[in-house]
C-alpha cells in the first residue's frame, strides 16, 4: 500500500511536468530529426547533391557530440528550462534562415552544425533530467509516457509534412517546423516543466530550478557500467539512425510512391510509441536488464527481414515499426539506467557524455547507409549489419549493474551496484 499510495502522489504533483516534457520533445527538435528524409529529394535536386553527400551533410549533427558533455554540466547547474529555451531558440531561428536563405550545400552544412549543437539541449538528454527527479516508484512508465507525443507527433505531422513539401517546396516545410517548435514546444516547455520537485536533495530551497552538482567529479568516466552503456549506445545508434535517415527512401526504393513512402515514418513513430510506453511499464515492473535485452534483440529481427526478403508494402512498414519500438524504448531505458546507476546530482553529465557516444553512432549510422546504398544500389547489405549490431547491443546493456533502490541514487553516486 505504502508504494501505491507514493505512486499516486508522484502522479499527482508530476503530471505536469510529464505533459510539458511530452509537448516540448514531441514537437520540437526530434520531429526534425525523424521527418528530414522527407525534405532530401528536394534539397539535393536544388543543391546538386547526392544522397550520399546529403547524409555526410546529415552526419555533422554529431558536432552535437562534442558539444553534450558541456551541455549536460550547465543542465545540472541551471536546469531543464534554461537550457531549453537557448536550445531552442537557436533551432527556430536556423529553420527560418534555411527556408529563407539556403542555395547551396554548403549553407545547408552550416545549419546542421548548429542543430546538431542546440539540439542536444532540446533532446533526451534534457528532458528526461526533470521527469527522473519527479518520478521514482513510476520513474520508467513516466519517461514513456513523456516521449509520447514525439511519436503522436510524428504519425500525423509526416505525412502532412510530405503533402506540404510536394505542394510548396521543402523551404515550406522548413517554415512549418520552426512554426510547430515555437508556438508548441518552447511555450509549454516555459510554463510546465520544473526542474526537481522543492524538497529534492538535488535542488537549492531558495531557487527551486536551480541544480546543485557535484562540481568535478568525473570518476564515473572509469566506470564498468559507464563504459558499457558507452558501447552499447553506439551499438544501438548506427541502426537506429541509418534507418531513420533513410526510412522514406527504402521505402521508393522497393517501388512505392513517395505519398506511401512517408507513411513508413509514420510506422516508424508507432513503432516507437510501442517501445516507449511499454518499455517504461515493464522498467517499474520487471527486472530492467530483462527489460532492455528484449526490447533491444527482438527488433532487431525488423533489420532481418528487410534485408533478407523482397516484402509486400504491409510488411515493410511492419518491418520499420519493429525498429521503431527499439528506438522509442531506448530512450526510456538509458535515462533509467543512468539515474539507477549515478543519480541526479550529475545526471547531465553522465547522460551527456553517453549522448556524445549516441552521436557518433548516429553519424556512423547516417553515414553507412548512405554510402552503402551509393556502392550497391541497396540498403540490404548494411541493414543486415545493422541487425547484428543491435543484437550485441542488447547483450551488452544487460550486463550493466543497476543499485538497489533508485531513490538512494539522488547524492550518492558511489552506492554499490548489483
Amino acid at each position: 500500500m505504502q508504494f501505491d499510495s507514493s505512486a499516486r502522489l508522484e502522479w499527482q504533483r508530476g503530471w505536469p511536468v510529464v505533459l510539458g516534457v511530452s509537448l516540448a520533445s514531441g514537437f520540437g527538435v526530434p520531429l526534425f530529426y525523424f521527418t528530414f528524409n522527407l525534405l532530401v529529394p528536394g534539397m539535393s535536386g536544388e543543391f546538386g547533391a547526392s544522397r550520399g553527400t546529403m547524409a555526410n551533410i546529415q552526419a555533422l549533427i554529431i558536432v552535437g557530440a562534442l558539444a553534450a558533455p558541456l551541455i549536460g554540466v550547465v543542465l545540472d547547474r541551471r536546469g531543464f528550462r534554461f537550457v531549453y529555451a537557448l536550445s531552442a531558440i537557436a533551432i527556430i531561428a536556423t529553420y527560418v534562415a534555411l527556408g529563407l536563405w539556403a542555395t547551396q550545400a554548403w549553407m545547408f552544412a552550416l545549419a546542421t552544425l548548429v542543430i546538431g549543437i542546440a539540439g542536444i539541449g532540446c533532446g533526451p538528454l534534457a528532458y528526461t533530467r526533470p521527469i527522473n527527479a519527479w518520478f521514482s516508484a513510476n520513474r520508467g512508465t513516466a519517461l514513456g509516457a513523456a516521449s509520447v507525443s514525439i511519436t503522436i507527433s510524428t504519425f500525423f505531422v509526416a505525412p502532412a509534412l510530405a503533402v506540404l513539401i510536394a505542394e510548396q517546396g521543402w523551404r515550406a516545410g522548413m517554415f512549418a517546423l520552426a512554426a510547430v517548435f515555437a508556438f508548441v514546444a518552447l511555450p509549454f516547455a516555459i510554463l510546465l516543466v520544473r526542474n526537481a520537485p522543492p524538497e529534492s536533495s538535488c535542488t537549492d530551497q531558495n531557487a527551486p530550478d536551480k541544480v546543485v552538482p557535484l562540481v568535478g567529479d568525473r570518476r564515473f568516466l572509469r566506470d564498468r557500467d559507464f563504459r558499457l552503456m558507452v558501447v552499447a549506445i553506439i551499438l544501438m545508434a548506427v541502426p537506429g539512425a541509418g534507418l531513420v535517415s533513410s526510412n522514406s527512401l527504402l521505402v521508393q526504393d522497393e517501388g512505392f510512391s513517395a505519398t506511401a513512402a512517408a507513411w513508413g515514418v509514420s510506422a516508424y513513430a508507432v513503432g516507437q510509441l510501442i517501445g516507449r510506453v511499454v518499455a517504461g511499464w515493464f522498467l517499474d515492473r520487471a527486472e530492467p536488464r530483462r527489460v532492455a535485452f528484449f526490447f533491444t534483440f527482438v527488433p532487431a529481427i525488423g533489420l532481418i527481414a528487410l534485408a533478407a526478403f523482397d516484402l509486400p508494402y504491409s510488411f515493410t512498414i511492419l518491418a520499420i515499426a519493429m525498429v521503431g519500438v527499439q528506438q522509442g524504448a531506448e530512450i526510456d531505458l538509458f535515462a533509467y539506467f543512468v539515474a539507477r546507476r549515478f543519480g541526479l546530482a550529475r545526471y547531465g553529465s553522465v547522460y551527456g557524455w553517453i549522448t556524445s557516444a549516441a552521436w557518433v553512432g548516429n553519424a556512423i549510422g547516417i553515414i553507412s547507409f548512405g554510402q552503402v546504398h551509393d556502392l550497391t544500389g541497396s540498403y540490404a547489405l548494411i541493414e543486415a549489419i545493422g541487425a547484428a549490431l543491435m543484437m550485441i547491443g542488447a547483450v551488452v546493456i544487460a550486463m550493466v549493474r543497476l543499485t538497489p533502490d533508485p531513490a538512494d541514487r539522488l547524492d550518492q553516486p558511489n552506492t554499490q551496484p548489483t
